[in-house]
């Protein structure tokens, strides 16, 4: 592959969390990111992370960005989607202000080697068979790849689709209730949600209607204890689903909202940022170590966003005919023994930041896997006898993590996903 004349690798659009993840994962293999953006503005807002994201923020070694824009671990939320029974789900989250913490991870990424420049005008992007080109205030540059972290915009994504009208209509109250649990609230056109942090709250009245929704409203200054009078307007955002047709073309990748932008009824957009950032960076890195494998790469790409997209309209569906998200799985039985499924195919996965095609398990509903919770699978079977005391291989995953209730938890699942068998 021909080097670019210049001295970064990719170049990046965005300043959001996305953008920022992307250069972090991109510095720590070893490639050098530029960050391109037209302003340095991000949307605010206190925003709810699921605890199941922390993974991804050690994955990245980024867990000092959520110390440093002030985020706070909370319990559960509280669920009004039937103001007549309430409930509280359960659940860790993490509440934290967006442009707090995007600020905290650009700077990281700074710090680790990314590279930063405010344009006027995001370039336009040339692709070619082993590079792209974009002309940079006059000056023409060359890179190996291009990243489109632009968020909704999708500057360098589109066409886009879209799934529904609805907008949020967001309010700042002043003062917050520090580490409060989040509220959300069924409306009946429509719902709200509230999120606290230390010194303020974000409440957001979210419908498909064209006029702005009032916080006056007599439920939701109820349920979330507060008054118009003490409410900022913010202005107004999507809220709908959103993606684009192709989120990687040539060399150029999509991720975070520009790939796909979800419902905030899911609470999953940030947590889709970390790990379509890891994911794309990956691609990037197979493009630049096993080119014999980049159609592979880019095949991998796309089945990730086209089944992130298809579980999460699953997730919406079910919370508008229901009053609470998909209930976890029960525990399955305990067997005394088990042995490992021989469904073991080839399929494209992630192996130490690239895309390769390697052996794994193949799971009913036909995706694969090869690792959970960090843990191989395919290894694991193969140091074990053909049939295993569940409690002998409990106490060896207990002694490999450290953690009697995840290695537990990793054996529920492969036995609900059928990996472990009764024989």
């Amino acid at each position: 592959m021909a080097r670019p004349r210049t001295s970064y690798d990719v170049v990046i659009a965005g300043t959001g969390i996305a953008a920022a993840a992307t250069a972090l994962r991109l510095t720590a293999l070893g490639l050098k990111p530029l960050m391109l953006a037209r302003t340095c503005r991000v949307s605010t807002g206190v925003e709810a992370i699921p605890a199941t994201a922390l993974p991804l923020f050690k994955e990245l070694h980024a867990e000092s960005i959520l110390e440093e824009a002030g985020a706070t671990l909370v319990q559960g939320f509280e669920n009004y989607w039937d103001p007549e029974q309430p409930r509280m789900q359960s659940g860790d989250w993490i509440h934290v202000e967006r442009d707090r913490l995007a600020t905290a991870a650009v700077r990281e990424a700074l710090r680790r080697g990314a590279s930063f420049r405010v344009v006027q005008t995001l370039p336009v992007v040339l692709c070619e068979s082993e590079c792209i080109r974009i002309c940079v205030e006059g000056t023409p540059l060359r890179f190996d790849a291009v990243i489109d972290a632009t968020g909704r915009a999708a500057v360098w994504s589109r066409p886009i689709r879209r799934r529904g009208n609805q907008v949020a209509d967001l309010y700042d109250i002043v003062p917050g209730q520090k580490s409060a649990s989040a509220k959300i609230l069924r409306l009946s056109a429509g719902w709200a949600y509230s999120i606290g942090s230390p010194g303020h709250t974000s409440v957001a009245i979210l419908s498909s209607e064209s006029r702005r929704r009032q916080i006056s409203d007599s439920l939701i200054e109820a349920t979330f204890c507060i008054s118009e009078s003490s409410a900022h307007y913010c202005g107004r955002r999507p809220a709908f689903t959103q993606w684009s047709d192709n989120p990687i073309n040539g060399r150029r990748i999509a991720v975070g909202d520009a790939a796909l932008a979800y419902n905030p009824l899911a609470g999953q957009g940030i947590r889709f940022a970390l790990s379509s950032a890891i994911t794309a960076s990956s691609v990037i890195n197979t493009w630049q170590t096993a080119p014999s494998h980049a159609t592979a790469a880019e095949r991998f790409y796309r089945a990730f966003v086209a089944r992130s997209r298809d579980d999460h309209f699953r997730f919406v569906d079910h919370w508008q005919t229901h009053s609470s998200p998909p209930s976890i799985e029960k525990a399955m039985p305990v067997p005394e023994a088990v042995t490992f499924s021989d469904q073991i195919v080839p399929a494209e996965m992630q192996m130490n930041g690239e895309i390769r095609t390697d052996l794994a398990f193949r799971l009913p509903d036909g995706e694969c896997v090869r690792w959970v919770g960090g843990t191989d699978l395919l290894e694991l079977r193969n140091s074990l006898p053909a049939t295993i005391r569940l409690a002998d291989l409990t106490a060896r995953l207990t002694a490999a993590t450290g953690d009697l209730s995840r290695a537990r938890a990793l054996l529920q699942w492969c036995l609900r996903s059928q990996v472990l068998r009764i024989p």
